[in-house]
Order: structure tokens, then sequence, then C-alpha cells
């Protein structure tokens, strides 16, 4: 533990044993103008001398020495950062919601044989509120990579949004152009279809390296996230994939909110 706080745990310790500091020079036999310098945090002390002073305050080193790396190392939130993450897994919840309803309309569509013809509104409709919330969403991955120095989260999470804004807008621009033939069609789709498919797994490596702070469960939705990525990307197994694309979306709306209560503790 680094001064000044080294000191404050000292003179802490001292007062709860009841002990003043002329006492505690005569347990561990340290200079008395020492022990008041280390406890104001004027001088950095060795070692040595700070396990005597914790053996005479009948201290174990070994916790000692553990708990203070740990809250050297604990993260503090700002009301600013706890705001970000807060919105960020309330708007996961609204990806979620219009993630199934963007499914449901291009299914309606398909079904209809009018997949770029019509459906401009209903698109543009779904689109808006399905980006803003998105963008809300990352905003709490970026703020996450931020706090915990994941520089590769927030690129993932710049690419993410780009990716999805150039599908939401592929779509759109194919029914106020009316182009509806097969090839076109089937080219598109499979464009759509490789860039998600690279948002995710890019955004699934990211989840991953959180798996540090937040543990296994972002581990887990990492390897899903690459795993769905890669199946979206494959083209054959793409409609397996959809059908996990809301529970995973879910899941990462729970790692954010798990992520907002743990960090800082």
């Amino acid at each position: 533990m680094k001064q000044p706080g080294l000191g404050k745990k000292i003179l802490e310790l001292r007062k709860q044993k009841g002990l003043t500091q002329e006492e505690l020079v005569e347990i561990c036999n340290i200079n008395v103008r020492t022990i008041q310098r280390i406890e104001a945090g004027d001088v950095t002390p060795r070692s040595f001398t700070v396990k005597t002073i914790l053996e005479a305050l009948e201290i174990d080193a070994g916790t000692f020495f553990e708990e203070s790396i740990h809250e050297e190392n604990k993260i503090q939130l700002s009301a600013s950062d706890k705001s970000v993450l807060r919105v960020s897994w309330i708007s996961g919840i609204f990806v979620s919601i219009t993630s199934v309803i963007g499914m449901i309309i291009e299914f309606i569509l398909i079904s209809d044989g009018d997949f770029y013809n019509n459906g401009l509104f209903l698109r543009i409709g779904w689109g808006i509120p399905f980006l803003i919330s998105l963008f809300f969403f990352l905003n709490g991955y970026k703020k996450l990579g931020n706090i915990l120095n994941n520089k590769i989260i927030v690129s993932a999470s710049y690419v993410y949004f780009i990716i999805e804004l150039l599908i939401v807008l592929i779509t759109i621009s194919f029914s106020v152009f009316n182009l509806s033939d097969y090839t076109t069609e089937l080219l598109s789709s499979v464009i759509i279809l490789i860039l998600f498919g690279t948002a995710e797994l890019i955004l699934g490596i990211g989840v991953m390296k959180l798996k540090d702070y937040l543990g296994s469960f972002a581990q887990i939705i990492g390897i899903l996230k690459m795993v769905n990525g890669a199946m979206f990307i494959s083209i054959i197994f793409s409609p397996l994939s959809s059908f996990l694309l809301v529970p995973v979306l879910i899941m990462e709306t729970i790692l954010i909110y798990n992520a907002a209560q743990k960090i800082g503790e």
C-alpha cells in the first residue's frame, strides 16, 4: 500500500488496539519519530518495518498486504459512470425488443414476397428506435472499456454500431429504390449476414477480455457472441444463430447491469 493510505491504515489499526504511539514504540522497538512520520504519510517505510509494526499490532502481514492490493486495484465509479451503465442496460432491454420486432417484420415481408420492394415505413419505424437504443447500449460497453482499460471493446463498440447502421441503411435503401431482383436480394442478404457476423465476432472478443474483472459470465457471453458471429458469417448456420441472438443480448444486458453493481465494491 502506498502513502498516505498506509499511514492512515496503521493509525486506524493502532487506535483499534487502544495504543498510543509511545506504547506502540515500546512493543515494536521503533523510534517514535519514525512512527509519527509513517502515520502522517511523510515517509514510505520498508516492508520489514511495516511487518514489525503489524506484528506489534497482532495483525497478519499476509492478509494485510492482500487487502491492500485489493484496495489499490479497486475501481471507483463516478456518478456519471453509473448513469451511463444504468442507461446502457436499460437500453439493452429495448435492443432485445426491437431486435425481435425487426425479425418479425423481415419474416412477414419475406413471406409476402416483398423482401425489398415494400415495407419502407415499417423498416424506418423499426430502424430508428433500434439504432438509438443500440447506441446507448453500446455506450455502456465503451464506458466499461475506458474504465477497465480494455481498448478492444471500445473499438469493437464503434465498429459494431457502424456495421449495424450500414445494415439498416442497406435494407431501407432497397425499399426506397425498389430493387427486388433475385440476384440483388441474394447478394445483399449474404453481405448483411457477413457484416453482422463480423460485428458479433469482434464484440465477442472484446467481451471476453472483461473476464478478469467480471468473471466467467463475461467469458461465456464472449464465447457465445464469437460462435454466433462465426455462424452468421458461414451463412449456412445463420438461421440457428438468429435464434441465439436475443438470448445473448439479454445476457449482455445482465452483464452490464452486474458490472455497474460489481465494479467499485
